[in-house]
Formats: structure tokens, C-alpha cells, sequence
């Protein structure tokens, strides 16, 4: 069951070794009661998140065959009065970067590498309520938070397999079901990239938490790494100081290809590399601290908390260089230790900070402090 009191937490039913051996991109586990501390976010502020105008929401209705409705947000309130009693989810993405007490979640799943976590997902529906059949890309760990949802497991798929036609849903036409599972309150269902998988809320006011990870696209990860090349490259063009008579002017001949392949490639330094990839891990899916960190709520649901990073900031070392959300910064050797704490989790006690803060590093925190990355309680 959840806890009234606490911050939010998960905890693996079996160590993280035999987690990642057997289960980890490999096959679902079912694990009853492993959260606690989800009593917030409520329904209603679930739905005022929606209203606002950077927050990414969805709202969609539709039950078994359908037909199924897919709306945009950010919504008006009466959009909701106007749903009905059953047959209808509310989504919320990255609820974690706007609330910062529900991001502490997080700090649950060190049993992987932080820089593969990318948001905490939130659900809202009515009784009946479902996305509908479908699978993702990405692992997902599916916490119940209130209410009840029935899940329904079936086959590993890809972009093959065969879907409803909707031009924005992406709904299987068929999804037997190998494994069925109720969640309650506290109830954790982790699944793995393209197991097909569909949810149907038993009762209303079904709250579902959703860990998402990241899967980065090796396509858009060379775009990234293209870009930082350029922007510290250089112009230069081909030259042909020694140019021969071509045998044939119509053809490409070897000696041309391997030259204008070979001065591409040299844009590709390693350095600029480096940088493109710590770059693109450390920078949120959203950018943006406009939600203030609610430190009193925080303080009140554990009290040896002293200071918080904020939600939607990500935190990446590469040696004595600090990513904070896209943007390198160097590290003393005294800076360093503080900023291992502050990477490594994402809240802090005052003992654990004292352990490791200098006049250096205090200084630096200070700054991160005063630009909103992390915020004292």
C-alpha cells in the first residue's frame, strides 16, 4: 500500500544483479507493494498541470475497439466536465521536471545509470479508462498510485506488427493476452522495449506512475555529434594542386572520392565528439525551472532532507568537467567530491553535504543555488 507520509520510493523485490540479469530488456515482472509514498500528485493537480501552457498533456477516450479520440493540450477546464464518467485517460509527461517531490522518486532506480532516466509519466482515468493496446520503444516501470488497473500482457512486437488505422495512435489490431495482472495502490509492473502490453483502469480516480528510460537514437545522436563538429570546425574547401588529365571527365575517380571522404571525415575530432554525446545525455527533455520546488511539502514528508535538486535538471560527470542541462562546467579538485553527491542522487542531508563541502564547492553550490538548480530546505 502507499504511504501517507514519506517521499516516494521503489524497491526491487530481488537484488539489482539478478533484476538486470534475468529481467532487464529481457521478459515483464509483476512486483507487488515495491512503492510507497505516491499519495501526490492528486487528480486535481494532475489536471491543472494540464492547463498550463509548456506542460505536455494528452487526453484520450476510447474503449476496446473503439473508436478511439486523441486530444492535444494544453487544455480549458471545461474540457473536463465535458469527458464523462468512464472511458477517458488524462496524460501528463514529465511531471518529475514541474514537480519536484514526485522527481525524488528517481533516486529509487540507482540500480541503473542516471543519464538512461528520462521522466516520470503520469495517468489520470476513469473508470474504464486505457491508452488501448499498444507497446513502446523504451523500457517503462508502471507504478500504481491509486485506484486500481487491470493489465494485460501479450507478445513482443516492432513497427511491423499490425496496428488500427488512426493517424496518431498507434493501437495493435490484435494483442492476445499471455499475462494478466490487477494493480493496487503500491503495485509495480516493469516491462521491457516492445512487449505489447494494455491497462484498463478497474474503478475511477486511477493514478498510474510511468519511469520512463531513455533509448537514445543513434540517428539523432549523429546529428548531435555533426553539429558540434561543425560549429568547431573550421571552413575549408577540396583542392587539386596536382590535378592529373582525367582519363574519363564523366567518372568520380578514386583518388577524388577518397580525398573528399577522408576531409569529411576529419571534421569528425574526437574531443567535439565527446562533448556532442555528454551534451545531448545531460539535457532535459524539457528545458526549464519555471515551476518553483515546493520546499515545505518536501521538508514535511521528510525533514533530514536539506537540500533538493530540481526536477528537471540532469547532472552528468566526465571527469573534472560538470554537465549541468547541456552546459559543461570545470571542476577544482575541491568542487569535485560536492559535485559527485550532487550527481549521484538528487536529494541531500546536511550531513551528507558536510561530508564533502569546501569553500570551493560551497561557493559553486551557492551559484547553483542562485540559478535555480537546486534549492535549500
Amino acid at each position: 500500500m502507499t504511504d501517507a507520509s514519506g517521499l516516494p520510493t521503489f524497491t526491487l523485490p530481488l537484488t539489482p544483479a539478478a533484476f538486470l540479469r534475468d529481467y532487464w530488456q529481457k521478459k515483464p515482472l509483476f512486483m507487488p507493494g515495491a512503492a510507497s509514498g505516491l499519495d501526490e500528485p492528486d487528480a486535481d493537480t494532475l489536471a491543472g498541470l494540464a492547463l498550463e501552457e509548456n506542460v505536455e498533456a494528452r487526453i484520450i477516450r476510447g474503449a476496446n475497439a473503439g473508436p478511439w479520440e486523441l486530444k492535444q493540450g494544453p487544455f480549458e477546464e471545461t474540457v473536463f466536465a465535458e469527458l464523462g464518467e468512464r472511458d477517458w485517460t488524462l496524460l501528463v509527461q514529465s511531471v518529475d521536471h514541474y514537480l519536484t517531490d514526485v522527481s525524488l522518486l528517481l533516486d529509487s532506480f540507482n540500480f541503473l545509470p542516471s543519464w538512461r532516466l528520462e521522466d516520470i509519466m503520469m495517468s489520470y482515468a476513469a473508470k474504464g479508462g486505457s491508452v488501448g493496446p499498444h507497446f513502446d520503444r523504451y523500457d517503462v516501470f508502471l507504478i500504481q498510485a491509486a485506484g486500481s488497473r487491470r493489465w494485460q500482457i501479450g507478445d513482443a512486437c516492432d513497427e511491423k506488427t499490425a496496428k488500427l488505422p488512426h493517424p496518431e495512435l498507434k493501437l495493435l489490431a490484435d494483442m492476445p493476452a499471455r499475462e494478466e495482472f490487477v494493480a493496487n495502490p503500491g503495485d509495480v509492473l516493469y516491462l521491457p522495449p516492445g512487449v505489447a502490453h494494455h491497462g484498463v483502469a478497474e474503478d475511477s480516480d486511477c493514478i498510474t506512475w510511468s519511469v520512463g528510460f531513455r533509448a537514445p537514437d543513434y540517428q539523432m545522436l549523429m546529428a548531435e555529434i555533426a553539429g558540434e563538429c561543425l560549429a568547431d570546425a573550421d571552413s575549408e574547401l577540396f583542392t587539386d594542386a596536382d590535378r592529373q588529365v582525367p582519363k574519363d571527365p564523366a567518372v568520380l575517380a578514386d583518388g577524388d572520392r577518397q580525398q573528399l571522404i577522408r576531409g569529411a571525415l576529419d571534421l569528425l575530432n574526437p574531443a567535439a565528439i565527446e562533448r556532442a554525446v555528454y551534451r545531448w545525455l545531460s539535457t532535459p527533455r524539457l528545458d526549464g525551472l519555471e515551476f518553483a520546488v515546493d520546499d515545505a511539502h518536501i521538508r514535511q514528508r521528510d525533514p533530514s532532507i536539506a537540500l533538493v535538486r530540481h526536477g528537471s535538471v540532469r547532472l552528468i560527470l566526465q571527469g573534472n568537467i560538470a554537465w549541468l542541462n547541456g552546459e559543461p562546467h570545470s571542476l577544482t579538485e575541491q568542487q569535485r567530491p560536492l559535485v559527485q553527491l550532487l550527481a549521484r542522487q538528487r536529494c541531500y542531508t546536511r550531513e551528507a553535504l558536510d561530508a564533502v563541502l569546501q569553500p570551493a564547492g560551497s561557493e559553486l553550490l551557492h551559484d547553483w543555488i542562485e540559478q535555480g538548480f537546486f534549492a535549500p530546505l
